[in-house]
């Protein structure tokens, strides 16, 4: 299940794909719509309050030693010229792979994430992945609409949403995800841990598909 989700120990290796965390978002080049946020808040609507119509297996957990490096923490160890010995990135791989692990182990079974809606609302949907860990199901009520991870063309958050043109506000709690047909998708966590901790769980898992 999560073979593909693996890389060697290599220190260079290790560096690299660190490193692909900290590349900046691409400037949409057209209005990006959450359509598909938009047809999940009419499930929610036409069902009205009480049950939500799934299992709720909690929200997302957030490691407490969560420290692996955000966009924003890469360009500013880049700009103070800051290197990693080799045992160091080992470590830091490690910590990686047994985080991204943990959350393969989460979203599996599904957690409770609120998405953004075009008015600045939050919905909460049931978030989860299918065993091969290429799609992204999001369920509200009886509707589920899915995101394959290849679709993704960009996975914002922080300072990266800065140049991106979406209808939808965003905020530096949010990780928006920039589909290939102008399509959107903006998470809201309470917390920025929770925000680089689910930004850089997806980022990995989208790099594994390529």
């Amino acid at each position: 299940m999560f073979a593909h989700c693996c890389w060697s120990q290599d220190a260079e290796e290790a560096e690299n794909i660190l490193r692909d965390f900290g590349g900046s978002a691409a400037a949409a080049s057209s209005e990006l719509v959450p359509s598909l946020v938009a047809s999940l808040a009419s499930a929610a609507a036409r069902s009205g309050p009480g049950a939500p119509g799934f299992e709720v297996r909690g929200t997302l957990h957030v490691p407490p030693d969560f420290t692996v490096r955000s966009a924003d923490s890469l360009d500013s160890a880049r700009s103070r010229c800051i290197t990693l010995t080799n045992e160091e990135k080992a470590k830091e791989m490690q910590q990686l792979q047994i985080m991204i692990r943990d959350f393969v182990k989460e979203v599996l079974h599904g957690v409770l994430l609120d998405i953004v809606l075009e008015d600045g609302c939050l919905l909460t949907c049931r978030c989860s992945m299918d065993n091969r860990l290429t799609t992204v199901s999001l369920q509200v009520r009886e509707i589920v609409r899915h995101i394959r991870l290849v679709d993704i063309q960009e996975i914002c958050s922080g300072k990266e949403l800065q140049n991106m043109n979406t209808t939808t506000p965003l905020d530096d709690l949010c990780v928006t995800f920039a589909m290939m047909n102008d399509q959107c998708v903006t998470f809201k966590f309470k917390t920025v841990a929770a925000r680089e901790h689910f930004s850089t769980c997806m980022k990995v898992l989208r790099l594994a598909c390529e």
